[in-house]
């Protein structure tokens, strides 16, 4: 099967929606399929390998090496019809609203609902509504997006399917407590992720013994918070900035507990946080965390974002060894249900002829549960210009202007 993924937004930035492209696209590989994924833009090569650290070389196309914006970026999508439609899709999954008119089944994932700004939010928001009903599916990443589409959108629950994100599993060790450090990682630095109410319970929790790791850009209100810490908890702040990818990872797998106070409109599945349920790390998160990846008690703690409240959680999961090692066993078990072959399968079968759509939308309880394995395409020789490599290789271009 033929397969293409689109995002607007940069493949080079590791957020959220980029690791679940990655995971999802390598997925789809290794599963026999041919894969393109389209973006509106793509920096460098060099930058997606460092931030990203994809398992296997992804065949890329970038509309642009800059961002793009207004009649710019309305410019490379309508070049963007071509490139993909002689691709012949089979499934064209966006992972942002991208309403062109491509061949193939098409599936609009929702990853979130954060309500935009500026004198084009209203335009947006209806581009957005006029492309979720064009296409053949809605995708609602989390149980929450998909009961807030069926208000924004006037749809039908059972016509907007709940499909979860995925992480590469393969790409996440889970340690056992012996080899843990007695750490927090708080990763991200974007003004959501609000980074700053993890320093601040790292001072109130005023452990010299337990180092808080911190990555991603390293702003103004991050200096500000950590400069404001008592000198002795300062000095086991380690703020990493823009750290690799394999970095990342091996804190997620490495630190006792991990930190999100993050602040969403909607309750969304936040590739990070899956991250370390991968690495069967326990969280502190608050109520904006989906229930689908948060559940108090089993694989982390449910917390108000305030410094006296996170600081006593942080405190119970870094002190008390059995209830580290409930949650942890919670996180390995949880993680099942976001493993990338298993939401692959539920993807191919949107594109299935034969209409079997049994585990579409449904939680994959353990791996026993198989899906549906779709034939790979043989007609390789149908392919043509950029697109023509399926192979594992890297495939890095930009579309010409």
């Amino acid at each position: 099967m033929r397969i293409v993924l689109t995002r607007r937004e940069p493949l080079d930035s590791p957020d959220g929606v980029s690791i679940f492209i990655v995971a999802l696209a390598q997925a789809l590989l290794e599963l026999g399929h041919q894969v393109q994924i389209v973006v509106g833009t793509f920096e460098s090569p060099a930058k997606f390998q460092r931030l990203l650290s994809p398992r296997l070389e992804l065949p890329i196309i970038g509309l642009s090496r800059t961002p793009l914006t207004g009649p710019a970026s309305v410019a490379a999508w309508l070049r963007a019809i071509g490139i993909i439609n002689r691709f012949r899709p089979d499934l064209v999954i966006h992972s942002e609203t991208v309403p062109l008119p491509l061949r193939g089944t098409i599936v609009q994932i929702v990853h979130d609902l954060e309500r935009r700004k500026g004198a084009l939010a209203a335009a947006w928001r209806a581009i957005r509504r006029a492309s979720m009903r064009r296409c053949h599916y809605v995708v609602a990443s989390t149980t929450e997006l998909q009961e807030e589409l069926v208000r924004d959108l006037g749809l039908p629950r059972d016509q907007i399917l709940k499909i979860p994100k995925c992480i590469d599993r393969q790409s996440y060790a889970s340690r056992g407590l012996a080899e843990r450090e007695r750490a927090i990682l708080h990763a991200g630095t974007s003004p959501y992720k609000v980074p700053e109410a993890t320093i601040r319970a790292f001072g109130a929790l005023n452990d010299p013994s337990v180092r808080l790791y911190v990555t991603g850009d390293i702003t103004r209100p991050v200096r500000e918070a950590v400069d404001a810490l008592p000198e002795p908890i300062r000095r086991h702040v380690v703020l990493l900035g823009m750290a690799e990818g394999a970095r990342v990872r091996e804190l997620h797998s490495r630190v006792r507990v991990a930190a999100f106070p993050t602040r969403y409109t909607v309750p969304v599945a936040s590739a990070t946080v899956m991250e370390a349920i991968a690495s069967g790390t326990p969280i502190v998160g608050t109520s904006r965390l989906s229930r689908d990846l948060l559940a108090d008690g089993v694989n982390g703690a449910v917390v108000e974002p305030q410094p006296e409240a996170m600081a006593a959680t942080l405190k119970a999961v870094l002190d008390d060894d059995d209830l580290w090692s409930r949650l942890s066993a919670g996180a390995r078990e949880r993680v099942r249900q976001f493993d990338a072959h298993s939401v692959a399968k539920q993807y191919l079968e949107l594109a299935n002829p034969s209409g079997l759509r049994s585990n579409i939308g449904i939680s994959v309880k353990g791996e026993e549960d198989k899906g549906t394995d779709e034939p790979r395409l043989p007609d390789r020789q149908r392919l043509v210009g950029p697109l023509a490599s399926h192979s594992l290789k890297a495939s890095y271009g930009w579309a010409r202007r």
